[in-house]
């Protein structure tokens, strides 16, 4: 896949909270450009709070972020009547602002979440990215609860221990760990909640938001769409060519042909998502089985991961999983 990036107007607000640290050089001089890599932006939020031991600052920077930076985006949110509205607005525009993504809104009983989750499996850590996001969640929400905060919870991708500090003091809610995704989870009545309105709200055009989206999927190559829609979906639901070619508009047969003609297969695609993610998943889930992470990536029988794995690596799964262990050490 081409490198995910994501609007530089993520940088925005940070040096309030990194003012006389040892991580104010790390912002440097100059405007910044209209984009950056996402991998760069993710380790930069990771390297703040490793060098201020201070988990707070990436939620605190998402939790105090100017939406007005997002431009047509900021404006949409901003215009946005209630809470449900605003928070749908930043899930269906997201990609706008950053690649590579799988951020939802949800509802289950009564109760609502927003999920974010990167897909590219090569960046890892990332955990204080999804800080800085979900912070900006819990900003919508709190204009509509007026600030008040009950009955919410998060779970994280991460460990509690890779998170540098107490998450559920920063957060003011209970936390869960080693989640599949990152998640915050509220009361399905706040979505109904009224937005306090400025005075002179700005326009928001989402037709022409629509449009853009349209266009830069239009402009993404077919393999790194695809992809990213394996990523997304594997160890959630089954992998369905058929599926997704509907997702993308298209019959299956031409999925196949438009493939063909860009040199690759469906085939090649999940077999390749595969891998990448076996290699994050020895990562983040070293107490996981080799059995248990190949049903994690869709394989019936272990060892028909074993062999892909070999061919893919040239040297066995549980090999490259001791590699790993020793490197880390």
């Amino acid at each position: 896949m081409a490198p995910a990036t994501v609007r530089a107007a993520a940088m925005n607000g940070w040096e309030s909270f990194l003012e006389n640290t040892a991580a104010a050089p790390m912002l440097g001089d100059g405007p910044p450009p209209d984009s950056m890599p996402l991998a760069e932006f993710v380790r930069f939020s990771e390297d703040v709070v490793a060098r201020t031991r201070d988990v707070a600052i990436p939620w605190l920077a998402g939790g105090n972020y100017d939406l007005a930076a997002l431009g047509p985006l900021g404006d949409a949110i901003n215009s946005a009547g209630r809470v449900g509205s605003a928070l749908r607005r930043l899930v269906d525009f997201f990609s706008l602002l950053q690649d590579c993504t799988d951020i939802r809104l949800g509802l289950e009983d009564d109760m609502a979440s927003v999920s974010y989750r990167i897909l590219d499996p090569d960046i890892w850590p990332r955990h204080h990215d999804a800080m800085f996001t979900l912070g900006i969640v819990s900003q919508i929400l709190k204009r509509g609860t007026r600030g008040h905060w009950d009955k919410i919870e998060f779970a994280f991708e991460a460990e509690s221990h890779e998170m540098r500090g107490d998450i559920g003091k920063v957060v003011c809610a209970p936390c869960t760990f080693g989640a599949d995704t990152n998640q915050i989870r509220f009361p399905a009545a706040m979505l109904d909640l009224a937005l306090p309105q400025p005075a002179n709200p700005p326009l928001a055009d989402v037709r022409q938001l629509t449009r853009s989206i349209v266009s830069k999927r239009r402009a993404t190559p077919l393999v790194d769409r695809l992809s990213q829609m394996v990523l997304r979906d594997l160890n959630s639901c089954a992998i369905e060519q058929e599926r997704f070619a509907r997702e993308m508009g298209m019959s299956s047969r031409t999925l196949r042909r438009k493939l063909t003609e860009q040199g690759s297969s469906f085939q090649q695609v999940l077999d390749e998502c595969r891998m990448r993610q076996a290699v994050f998943e020895f990562r983040v889930r070293p107490d996981l089985s080799i059995a248990q992470i190949a049903l994690r990536l869709g394989y019936a029988e272990h060892s028909n991961f074993t062999r892909a794995f070999h061919r893919w690596s040239g040297i066995s799964p549980q090999a490259y999983r001791a590699n790993l262990a020793a490197t880390a050490h």
